[in-house]
């Protein structure tokens, strides 16, 4: 069978066509390609140190500054004096970005690591020797690189698709079930499904996973009394208007020792916003007396807040990226797998195929309701993140109109989702089929007996249509695209009534053309037989079910 497919249609042809593909995808080029220069910059900004020159130094001071800046408020202050080439030199850098941080704990268990009259080794750039620094950092910013990458891969892709990827030309092919893949698509979705697990897994584990162990073990801590020595109120500009943080510096007495803090609670990701943070200055005002909880093993440690609260349930919509991730990452991998023919059968395969066969459905009403719900919890969890920011300008009286407008189509589909898993779940309560094949895998040729048999209230069904399907499937590359063609080649009529004795049950016989294709399924083209159940109920979600059949080809005696 041959089939005419004409491309012109699905490119970009013309010069209105390749100058807005152009502009468009430049544009998404153009920002990547920014985005991912400045992140290399600062990454190897933060590497140089490692390749510096490590010489000896004495620590002179060491302690805690405020920075002056309301977003990393305190900076490890640790003076020291070092000699490089011939000379005495003093510097005061941890980090070459100076190590400035919002907790307070973090900045003192820096400075602590140096005491004065401590012999310690810092790092020193031997081509100016006034650059010194105390400790190399880690570059975390290059581990998010392939976020800018994406933009650079869509505009790279689009750019190659409008000026080369398409052509106008009509094409011939064979038939679908005769196209090949090189496999790109299923590498593809496996390693955007590992994206996804990267990306889900990085934010739940600073975001509740570590604030929930933490506070796990602050439940054997001891309640200890503390003193309000500072409460601040932390704003600073961003993207998206203006953050607000609550500042509480605590001082409290343990081990014989004075100890600061300005540990409020474990989540405090989750907790920004100006009404949040006016509502902890409020419990906690300035020079008051207030109760935190020491850590008895280490008495460093302290938290003024324990309780575990709703809104923390908000760091559990990273799992949905992971849970999508693992799901499409396990579909990739499935299909990577190799090719997988139907053609011969086993001596096991040939044993069973006599016998009656009881049919599972391809999707139950149940797995429905989940793939339903997996949809609209991922797909409202990732728009959540964006509405999120928009209330926060709407509430903060700086309003974004733009990112008001463009989210109402997104948020649309989301309450569309919500709205279609409960049409799923009320199909929960439809009548069932149950559905038996004789024999269990017949071959083209085979005279097939077909049974079937409704659980529950099968007299709301109005009418019922069962009938065998077949059709071809194709998975191929076209440009930048992974396009997958179905075919329906065969259909025969098994049920077809509206009459209310014949719809519960009954049975029938089908003799499968010989001259028809069997089940095939390989890389990127597959042969699928199915069994569709359709029931009309009035006012209510229709029955819609398919059930795979494997159709074996014909014995070679017969050929």
């Amino acid at each position: 069978m041959k089939i005419s497919i004409n491309t012109s249609s699905e490119s970009q042809s013309g010069c209105a066509g390749k100058g807005f593909g152009t502009i468009f995808f430049g544009l998404f080029f153009l920002v990547g390609a920014l985005f991912t220069v400045f992140m290399l910059a600062e990454t190897w900004k933060q590497i140089e140190p490692w390749l510096w020159t490590n010489t000896p130094c004495t620590i002179l001071s060491s302690g805690v500054t405020e920075t002056g800046d309301d977003e990393d408020a305190y900076r490890p202050l640790v003076r020291y004096q070092y000699e490089f080439d011939g000379q005495i030199r003093e510097g005061d850098k941890f980090f070459r970005s100076g190590g400035n941080t919002a907790s307070f704990d973090r900045a003192r268990d820096r400075a602590a690591r140096y005491l004065p009259g401590d012999a310690a080794t810092c790092r020193v750039d031997s081509n100016h020797s006034s650059l010194a620094v105390l400790e190399g950092s880690i570059p975390w910013i290059g581990f998010v690189i392939f976020f800018p990458l994406i933009f650079v891969a869509i505009g790279g892709g689009g750019l190659w698709a409008t000026w080369v990827g398409f052509s106008t030309e009509e094409k011939e092919v064979e038939s679908i079930s005769q196209k090949a893949s090189s496999g790109r698509g299923q590498k593809f979705m496996f390693g955007f499904g590992l994206l996804f697990i990267a990306i889900g897994g990085g934010v739940f584990v600073p975001m509740a996973l570590v604030p929930s162990i933490r506070l796990a073990a602050s439940t054997t801590w001891q309640a200890t009394p503390c003193t309000i020595v500072g409460s601040t109120m932390r704003s600073w500009s961003t993207d998206d208007g203006t953050s607000y943080r609550a500042d509480v510096l605590y001082e409290y007495q343990a081990s014989d020792r004075r100890w600061r803090s300005n540990t409020v609670e474990f989540f405090s990701f989750l907790s920004a916003g100006h009404d949040d943070a006016h509502e902890i200055l409020g419990r906690y005002p300035d020079r008051s007396p207030a109760s935190c909880w020491v850590n008895p093993r280490d008495p460093s440690k302290s938290v003024l807040e324990r309780e575990l609260r709703l809104k923390h349930l908000i760091g559990l919509i990273p799992l949905v990226f992971v849970l999508a991730g693992w799901a499409v990452a396990r579909h990739g991998w499935k299909q990577m797998r190799g090719p997988k023919a139907t053609d011969e059968l086993t001596a096991e395969d040939i044993a069973e195929a006599a016998g009656p066969l009881h049919l599972k459905p391809q999707v139950g009403p149940a797995g429905k309701v989940g793939g339903a719900l997996f949809f609209a919890l991922f797909w409202n969890g990732i728009v959540s993140i964006f509405v999120w920011q928009c209330w926060k300008g709407w509430d903060q009286g700086n309003p974004d109109w733009f990112l008001t407008i463009f989210l109402i189509p997104f948020v649309l589909v989301g309450l569309a989702s919500f709205a279609f898993v409960g049409h799923v779940l009320l199909a929960l309560a439809n009548p069932r089929p149950r559905l038996t094949l004789t024999p269990g895998r017949p071959r083209l040729g085979d005279e097939l007996r077909f049974e079937w048999r409704f659980t529950g209230r099968s007299g709301r069904l109005g009418s019922l249509r069962i009938f065998l399907e077949g059709r071809e499937e194709a998975t191929y590359q076209r440009g930048t695209d992974t396009i997958t063609e179905r075919e329906v080649f065969a259909t025969f009529d098994l049920v077809n009534t509206r009459n209310d004795w014949e719809i519960p049950q009954g049975a029938m016989t089908l003799s499968i053309p010989s001259d028809t294709m069997h089940s095939f399924e390989a890389d990127a083209n597959k042969i699928i037989w199915e069994i569709k159940v359709e029931g009309d109920i009035p006012r209510w979600p229709d029955v819609d079910q398919s059930f795979p059949v494997t159709i074996a080809p014909m014995r070679l005696e017969e050929m």
